[in-house]
């Protein structure tokens, strides 16, 4: 005995069955729900348009603005490099500051012997012109003045021995007082434990 439909008010034969409805129907009901099928699609394109367009924004506005995470991360990126700036800075200014006292107490010394010379030269000249008015003058006298005339001129003829001043620094392992922690990782990372900030300032 053949089947009828399935629809309920339908009294005709069953010709095929509707995978749609997972019953057996008439070609007439089995016709209607292909058209339902059918024009389902639409709606889906219309769908999968806006998705895709909303996609295209959003992968835009991504690649146009920095996100919040990365503005932190190079915030404090760049307050540590100020930091260490400033502490370089200091170190620096330290150091100088000491060289310089050492080169204007060399100086100061330096000065000091030349002015020395121009006294005793001028004490020696003060002698050699009471001498001539006196016209009296000792073999002790003259070889005395010629002792410390000559003791002046090997003086004037010294080279200045400016300080031996030698800069000893350390190399400054940047790896030891930085780096990063993130809880993304890439394959070949998978296995490796992530690394913590070290926060030593490299003038410790």
């Amino acid at each position: 005995m053949a089947k009828r439909c399935s629809i309920d008010v339908c009294k005709r034969e069953a010709e095929t069955y509707c995978y749609h409805c997972s019953l057996d129907v008439c070609t007439k009901h089995y016709l209607e729900h292909k058209k339902s099928i059918q024009e389902q699609l639409h709606p889906l394109v219309d769908e999968i348009n806006l998705i895709s367009d909303r996609l295209h924004h959003d992968d835009k506005n991504k690649t146009t603005s920095v996100p919040q995470c990365l503005i932190n991360a190079y915030s404090q990126l760049d307050k540590w490099r100020e930091e260490c700036h400033h502490r370089i800075e200091i170190a620096y200014q330290r150091v100088r500051n000491q060289i310089e006292d050492i080169t204007e107490k060399h100086k100061h010394d330096e000065t000091q012997k030349a002015v020395k010379n121009l006294e005793l030269l001028e004490k020696i000249r003060q002698q050699l012109n009471e001498l001539l008015k006196e016209g009296d003058v000792t073999y002790r006298q003259l070889e005395t003045m010629k002792q410390h005339l000559e003791e002046i001129k090997q003086k004037e003829h010294e080279s200045i021995r400016y300080p031996d001043i030698r800069i000893i620094t350390q190399k400054i392992d940047l790896e030891k007082y930085i780096s990063f922690t993130t809880d993304i990782k890439h394959s070949d990372e998978k296995q490796q434990q992530p690394r913590s900030i070290q926060k030593t300032s490299p003038n410790k």
